[in-house]
């Protein structure tokens, strides 16, 4: 028997299919999709002829999947999957374990293995230590601020305020990178946690109490921060040729250079960006992004529960290009990616594990009828479908 739950949901489904559903309704049928997304969804363009072919495919789906019993609560999934087709504007659904027989199944030399949790930290006197091979707990001090590695791999600074410490003026620095195809987090002395994504780099003090600010560089990449509210200091993260200012929130930033952009998405909270080139400011509110590129600084709004999902394990693309996809792709498997003919027009939404074999995810891709890949020796090809 369904519960109050499900019977809401369907009535939002179906109100939906009759084009009566409420903004309200639209944020409430959204906020229940985003809540654990597991089954990969992908649309792309050029499925129906017109919007009634749309609405009538989606219609069958929908009938097709409340009959099925099988699996728990897989087909509210798909109405939710199909709901997220129309929002956007686009057309082509492929759920999970539906594989026809016309899809080509990439070779075997993709089984490539996703990243792993691996970086290096660099010390202010220039030792640089491996930290997937350092053992769990301690392993460094510096003027009173212990280094520490959990069992899960997390970066711990903790303040002990040892006597034994050199008192000094001197702001010392230490930098965590990652590599193509590594991820790691690392909680600096004043409690902020910040999720490093894989090729980035974030250089930060061992310590702030001496500082007016709580200052960070995110020199490339991305990271995904949660800033320790402290109204006394402002935490600062600059990079490139922006900076941002926050007191207490969750926000991620992008940053990698062959992008020639950076993105700011705001979770949580509020912060200030700023261009230190054309001095152009905006303050962002929670589902805010900031776009910055060449010399215009927008702002849009976004999927705010997407955002974070990339240190959840999962890719998730919002109508993004091929090229943007297939760039994070190849830095996560390490992969190099070259792309044959025309492929700009490509664009994708869908949402997917980041911890499965390379095949899985270029099987899903290719499903969506818009792409195809191919090897030639270790280079991953990737060519608009026939």
């Amino acid at each position: 028997m369904m519960n109050t739950r499900d019977r809401r949901i369907i009535l939002l489904a179906n109100k939906w299919l009759e084009q009566r559903i409420t903004n309200e309704e639209i944020a409430e049928f959204n906020q229940w999709y985003s809540e654990g997304l597991d089954h990969p969804v992908f649309v792309g363009k050029n499925y129906a002829a017109s919007d009634e072919d749309l609405r009538n495919r989606i219609y069958s789906v929908i009938q097709q999947q409340i009959h099925r019993k099988k699996r728990k609560n897989y087909w509210m999934r798909s109405v939710a999957a199909i709901f997220l087709i129309l929002n956007l504007g686009v057309a082509v659904y492929v759920y999970r374990n539906h594989e026809p027989d016309t899809v080509a199944k990439v070779p075997a030399i993709a089984d490539i293995r996703p990243g792993t949790d691996q970086a290096t930290l660099t010390l202010s006197d220039g030792r640089r230590i491996p930290l997937s091979d350092a053992a769990s707990g301690k392993f460094a001090e510096q003027s009173g601020v212990t280094i520490s590695k959990t069992a899960d791999g997390q970066l711990i600074y903790a303040i002990t305020g040892a006597t034994g410490a050199a008192p000094t003026d001197k702001v010392m620095y230490n930098t965590i990178e990652t590599p193509q195809g590594g991820q790691y987090q690392v909680k600096l002395p004043d409690g902020t946690h910040v999720w490093l994504n894989a090729a980035s780099s974030l250089r930060y003090p061992t310590s702030f109490p001496k500082m007016g600010h709580r200052e960070v560089a995110l020199t490339y990449g991305e990271a995904y921060f949660e800033v320790s509210h402290d109204e006394d200091h402002t935490f600062v993260l600059s990079s490139g040729r922006q900076d941002i200012e926050v007191i207490g929130t969750k926000f991620n930033i992008t940053a990698y250079p062959e992008d020639n952009l950076i993105k700011t998405t705001l979770l949580k909270g509020r912060v200030k960006v700023t261009d230190r080139l054309s001095k152009k400011e905006v303050v962002l509110q929670p589902g805010q992004q900031s776009i910055l590129q060449g010399d215009d600084l927008r702002v849009k709004m976004t999927d705010e529960v997407n955002q974070q999902l990339w240190k959840d394990g999962k890719f998730t693309f919002d109508n993004e290009s091929i090229r943007s996809i297939m760039q994070q792709v190849a830095r996560w498997y390490q992969v190099k990616v070259v792309f044959r003919g025309p492929v700009d027009d490509i664009r994708l939404i869908g949402s997917v594990s980041r911890f499965e074999n390379l095949s899985k995810l270029l099987e899903k891709l290719e499903q969506t009828g818009l792409v195809k890949f191919s090897w030639e020796g270790d280079q991953l090809i990737v060519m608009k479908a026939e």
